[in-house]
């Protein structure tokens, strides 16, 4: 029953409350290139932004701790901050200021909502130029933040009166009842919520829960092993897939985390493949700019390929930010291209090793023109930037000679090679 309140709790900040005031902002402080508003969430003491627009509009979900954040300075001070540079200022954790980087972001102004005299959450301004924001901006938003703060408090109040109702009383089958009442109506995320939080923390304090598996990618002409792919396996009993793991880790702010513990079970049983067959590994652009990753990426004595997903737009220094790895001998690949973020432009400015056609593409091959077209066009790109093409979720017949036919000259799928832990693989061999 607890955890179920707190989930409540932390939901009760609906976007259709704040979700325009973000956009709104930007409309009334001309400096400002994007905004956001987040909430102090009290069942771990973190600001979770709850709505952003503009520059900052992937920052939804965003989680940063009270107690070392920009945000928690400028509410145990109880007044506006500035920061002229967000990618280099050190009041800023490295986390945020990667972020920073990812989004291009450099000047912040935050100012604090208060209630009552409490924290409860802040609102923000950010802007692509170094010292965007002066106190006149500051002025503005002071004004515009007992609006929001108001309007967050009233919220507060019914999460207050919602935690009375559920845990007065010596019923606790009323109580259930009535707790599951009100997240049906109010919120029908919370449960769902909270029992992945649960569920994610478990999974993050036993990483030995996870597994790998490798999947061949083939030359397609002849068949042989060139490469394999290195993919994370859930527990089964959880129900739940590993594209959803993921999106949730990301939801729930810890993204980088589960892809950290991904990373080290795939590279640790990786193990029994030869040194020169590279084991290709997959990391968002946020991922892989993270130091940790890139010391355990630059420990590692075989070959490897990084492949960069495209779960969000690819931050402007990700090619500097990649070189350390490049330079240690490390390739780079872009997963899905012609789908998501993975566009031609990403693709001419990340210059990668490999292109990775996207399974929905090929799916249609065999049949679909423009498909074909769309694989082609790839390809002519691949051979211009020097990079091998490979062909993803190759599943029939029809499919591979389809490809042989445009030239392409690698895949993987099950067709050619389901996924397998690494020591049948080698038995296999």
């Amino acid at each position: 029953m607890e955890r179920l309140i707190q989930a409540l709790t932390a939901s009760m900040d609906p976007a259709s409350l704040v979700g325009r005031v973000s956009e709104q902002v930007c409309a009334f402080v001309p400096n400002a290139d994007g905004a956001a508003v987040t909430l102090l969430r009290g069942s771990d003491n973190a600001y979770v932004t709850v709505s952003a627009h503009g520059l900052v509009a992937a920052a939804t979900g965003f989680v940063v701790p009270a107690d070392s954040s920009f945000q928690g300075l400028a509410a145990r001070e109880r007044r506006p901050k500035l920061s002229h540079d967000g990618m280099t200022d050190e009041r800023l954790s490295a986390r945020v200021r990667a972020v920073n980087k990812q989004w291009d972001s450099r000047s912040w102004a935050v100012i604090p909502l208060m209630y009552h005299g409490d924290p409860i959450g802040s609102l923000l301004l950010a802007a692509s130029a170094a010292g965007a924001f002066t106190d006149a901006d500051l002025d503005a938003l002071l004004a515009i933040s007992e609006f929001v703060s108001a309007l967050v408090g009233a919220q507060l109040q019914l999460s207050a009166l919602l935690t009375q109702v559920m845990t007065d009383g010596d019923d606790r089958g009323r109580r259930a009842l009535t707790a599951r009442f009100i997240a049906s109506v109010m919120v029908p995320e919370a449960a769902e919520t909270e029992g992945l939080q649960e569920r994610l923390d478990a999974l993050l304090a036993q990483p030995d829960a996870l597994r790998a598996v490798f999947q061949p990618i083939v030359r397609l002409d002849n068949r042989t092993t060139v490469a394999y792919e290195g993919l994370m396996r859930f527990p089964a009993s959880s129900g739940v897939t590993p594209i959803q793991w993921f999106s949730a880790a990301r939801r729930l702010g810890r993204g980088v985390d589960l892809e950290y513990a991904a990373l080290r079970t795939v590279l640790s049983e990786a193990s029994p493949i030869p040194g020169d067959c590279p084991v290709s590994v997959n990391l968002s652009p946020s991922a892989v700019l993270e130091p940790a990753i890139q010391d355990m990426l630059a420990a590692q004595d075989r070959a490897l390929v990084v492949e960069i997903t495209e779960h969000e737009p690819f931050p402007a220094d990700l090619v500097l930010g990649l070189k350390s790895l490049r330079d240690r001998g490390v390739s780079v690949a872009v997963d899905d291209a012609g789908s998501g973020y993975a566009n031609f432009t990403q693709l001419l400015r990340l210059r990668p090793e490999m292109i990775k056609i996207d399974g929905e593409l090929i799916a249609a091959i065999d049949d679909d023109p423009v498909a074909r077209a769309m694989a082609t066009a790839l390809k002519s790109l691949a051979s211009e930037l020097k990079a091998k093409t490979v062909a993803e979720a190759v599943e029939t017949p029809s499919q591979l000679q389809t490809l042989i036919g445009l030239g392409i000259e690698y895949g993987q799928g099950f067709y050619l090679g389901p996924p397998s832990d690494a020591v049948d693989l080698i038995r296999q061999l």
